[in-house]
């Protein structure tokens, strides 16, 4: 068939859609945020096609809860890029790793180094039999070249190549302070102090440098205990760890170390001592990808390679070449995923499907243009094509202007979100788009609606303007630079990807702040344990001088994109607090009263969860080996709570039909209680009216999450001036949704507020007051500032490049 066919279309807020999208071609699915292209795109095609690829291999049953639509026609095996499933959080995971190449490296070595004979040093060949002395040396196994291999990683520092240590040099400075002047220098809570008084007992107010080495240790590095989830107890490392996945900054009292065994290069002895021109397999694994390019093809010509080693290095630089083609060649094979900016996640995800040559498939990307400079989307627009001419079906889901340009057909869903959306507005081509009346997304494409005007602060380059200034900044790429932010105002941080933006927010000026104003510091709970010790961190150290100005405001609110809850539990309403309060109005009802039902049973994790699926509303089944699949659970059909909890109702709605609820419903609802509605009213104006009240935290993309994080922030009506810090918070929001974001982050500073988002929305940066801009390249020729002004500053800035895409 030459089309997808779907007939009566019905899941989530789908009004009995009927839509043909054409085969072998680029599709982009658009409308404004939750109008239903997602419900369409990725829980109908996609899953449809994963299902019966799934049949089509006898490992799937093919569980069907609800029917999401009348008939499905054309449909073949298809592939889903969601935000969700490219953001990277395994420290472990890195590019070599990610990207097949390290996997081949290790099989080169194993199979093509020479080492060097253990009696004589002398170099061994092939046969691994000494030329000179006759000794023979056994070949190492593949996993001894992996880093995340028992027998292949360096145990000193477990294949990380760096680790953390207190620094006790620093923390003493030619002082002699007591164990007791150590804590509360690196400032603890009350209740960690009374159980270090318990574990130290004689010792706390002794000199340090005179209590037993014994000691020292233990109040260094801690003991083994088993009673938290670190296995270590209280102690200057487990404290100071946990100051730093809070985020703090902690001035080199807890820094990185370059592990002193294999010095940065994650594998053990006996892997370094195998060489293929040369170098060792870690040695190659901290180039990046435009050195390692020249010392493959050097390898290539060596005559100690046999063919199989060459048709390997073949393979190697193919790679290489493809992800220096998509502007990576910056990164290292040991660069870790987590660590990467959202658009060289997109392009390296991308190079590895055009990689596989595959055709006749269906691909749905979902917003591959997110992270990216607008300078950067051409390259991966023209992956896309790329994909769609080997002979696949391109479906994006987008809100991006020059995606939707190049699309060869055009679905738009709409015409607003949620209840009010549902409907196929238009399809067809660009031109007809621009036409449509009815589609808002339309609408802002041809003009015919404007983005709000703010009226820009005048003269910020004004001495009497307070700033923020960062002191030479040396995070990651960045060169020694420092920058003053002038506060009261609406603040643009741009720059192409990898350029350094990332590393002067959120690794260098969100820790100074935290820093200053000791968040957690004296707040924590006695316990200590609000922090997961079990997740490894980033090996990202701040560097920087110092941070001026932070008594110029009150307080500040980083509202980033990083995941909130991990599990089915975690849904808007208990995220921003007030779960609590409807489940309180509950049981204020007069049938809860009669049967004696408190708050507790009107929760899906206590008295009121179903009994047989223990309030998750569905069973984990395994259909083959470890595929696992999820039905609703028979006995409470999905609703989570026992019939007891069910049969209370408020204004006609039970507690489970609550959860169910869209966020523009539930304003209506809860219209009379102030306390609920008002967060509920703050998340409609960000675009999040059609999110449902139980829909799990975890299955949110990165803006949903982000929005989620400012709807509570500024639910909390905080008093002063307070810093907001936004990372892309355009992420996921159509041109109507930016336009109201605009209107939002307008009204934050009108009130007296700052406002620094990092951002490429072209759209945003032209309605911000001063901009600073990174660059001029990502990785190591980035890093510095290229350009800092007003809008029309940098349209005139010849440096700039982001001033190009500016109209003003």
């Amino acid at each position: 068939m030459k089309s997808i066919k779907i007939t009566g279309a019905r899941i989530h807020n789908l009004k009995d859609v009927d839509i043909t999208i054409p085969k072998n071609k680029l599709t982009v699915a658009t409308g404004i945020s939750g109008s239903g292209k997602s419900s369409l795109m990725f829980d109908i095609v996609f899953e449809e096609g994963r299902k019966g690829y799934l049949q089509s291999l006898g490992i799937f049953p093919g569980l069907e809860n609800e029917r999401k639509f009348a008939s499905i026609e054309g449909i073949g095996p298809t592939i889903a890029v969601k935000q969700s499933v490219v953001r990277q959080n395994n420290p472990r995971s890195t590019v070599g790793s990610k990207t097949n190449i390290f996997n081949l490296l290790a099989l080169l070595y194993s199979s093509e180094g020479q080492v060097k004979c253990s009696e004589c040093n002398e170099t061994i060949g092939q046969d691994k039999v000494c030329a000179k002395c006759g000794h023979e040396e056994e070949r190492l196994e593949l996993g001894y070249f992996s880093y995340n291999n028992p027998n292949g990683m360096c145990m000193k520092c477990a294949g990380r190549g760096a680790y953390y240590h207190v620094n006790m040099e620093k923390l003493i400075a030619n002082k002699n302070p007591t164990v007791r002047e150590l804590f509360n220098f690196i400032g603890v809570t009350p209740g960690i102090l009374r159980v270090l008084e318990r574990n130290f007992k004689g010792y706390m107010d002794q000199p340090y440098l005179e209590i037993p080495d014994e000691i020292k240790e233990d109040v260094v590095n801690g003991h083994y205990v088993s009673n938290n989830s670190a296995n270590q107890s209280f102690c200057l490392s487990r404290i100071l760890q946990a100051k730093h996945k809070r985020g703090e900054y902690l001035n080199g009292l807890y820094e990185i170390t370059l592990c002193s065994e294999c010095h940065g290069y994650r594998i053990g002895e006996e892997a370094r001592n195998i060489l293929i021109n040369d170098k060792h397999i870690g040695q190659v694994g901290k180039m990046t990808l435009d050195e390692a390019k020249t010392f493959f093809e050097s390898a290539l010509e060596l005559n100690e390679i046999t063919q199989f080693g060459k048709n390997l290095l073949k393979d190697i630089l193919g790679k290489t070449n493809s992800l220096i083609a998509s502007r990576l060649g910056h990164l290292s094979l040991y660069r870790e995923m987590s660590s990467l900016s959202g658009g060289e996640i997109q392009r390296l995800f991308l190079n590895s499907h055009l990689e596989s040559k595959l055709e006749s498939l269906i691909y749905i990307l979902d917003e591959p243009t997110v992270g990216l400079h607008e300078s950067e989307k051409l390259e991966l627009l023209q992956s896309i094509k790329a994909l769609k001419d080997l002979g696949n079906t391109v479906i994006v889901v987008e809100h991006d202007r020059s995606t939707i340009e190049i699309a060869e057909h055009i679905i738009d869903i709409g015409p607003k979100a949620g209840i009010e959306g549902g409907e196929v507005i238009y399809e067809g081509d660009y031109a007809g788009l621009l036409k449509c009346d009815k589609s808002l997304t339309g609408q802002y494409l041809s003009g015919k609606a404007k983005m709000p005007v703010r009226m820009l602060k005048q003269n910020i380059d004004d001495s009497a303007i307070p700033r923020l200034v960062i002191r030479h900044a040396k995070t990651n790429n960045l060169k020694d630079i420092s920058i003053a932010f002038p506060l009261g105002v609406l603040i643009g941080v741009s720059g192409v990807s990898g350029s350094g933006k990332s590393s002067l927010i959120s690794n260098t000026l969100t820790p100074l702040l935290k820093s200053y104003f000791r968040l957690g510091a004296n707040k924590n709970n006695t316990n200590g344990e609000e922090v997961d010790l079990e997740e490894e961190s980033l090996l990202i150290e701040t560097i920087a001088e110092r941070l001026d100005g932070a008594e110029n405001i009150s307080g500040f609110a980083e509202v980033s994109q990083a995941p909130i809850g991990r599990n089915i539990n975690s849904n808007p309403v208990t995220f921003t607090k007030i779960w609590d309060k409807i489940r309180r109005l509950f049981a204020e009802q007069p049938e809860a009263k009669r049967s004696n039902l408190t708050a507790g049973h009107f929760s899906f994790n206590s008295e009121g969860a179903c009994r047989e699926c223990h309030g998750s509303g569905r069973k984990a089944i395994f259909p083959e080996g470890s595929l696992k699949m999820y039905a609703i659970c028979e006995k409470c059909k999905g609703k989570r709570y026992n019939n007891e909890a069910l049969t209370v109702m408020y204004k006609g709605k039970n507690i489970s039909e609550i959860l169910d609820m869209q966020i523009s419903e539930a304003i209506a609802l809860f219209s009379d209680n102030d306390f609920i509605v008002r967060p509920l009213q703050i998340m409609e104006r960000i675009g999040m009216g059609y999110i449902k009240l139980g829909q799990p935290t975890s299955t949110m993309s990165g803006g949903e999450t982000q929005r989620l994080k400012l709807a509570k922030e500024l639910g909390r009506q905080r008093k002063g001036h307070i810093l907001y810090i936004m990372d892309e918070p355009t992420t996921g929001l159509s041109l109507y949704d930016t336009a109201q974001l605009i209107k939002l982050l307008d009204e934050l500073i009108k009130s007296g507020n700052s406002v620094i988002v990092v951002e490429h929305n072209h759209e945003v940066l032209e309605s911000c007051d001063w901009i600073v801009e990174l660059g001029p390249e990502g990785g190591l020729k980035g890093g510095e500032i290229i350009a800092e002004g007003t809008p029309k500053d940098l349209v005139k800035n010849p440096k700039s490049l982001i001033g190009k895409y500016l109209t003003i």
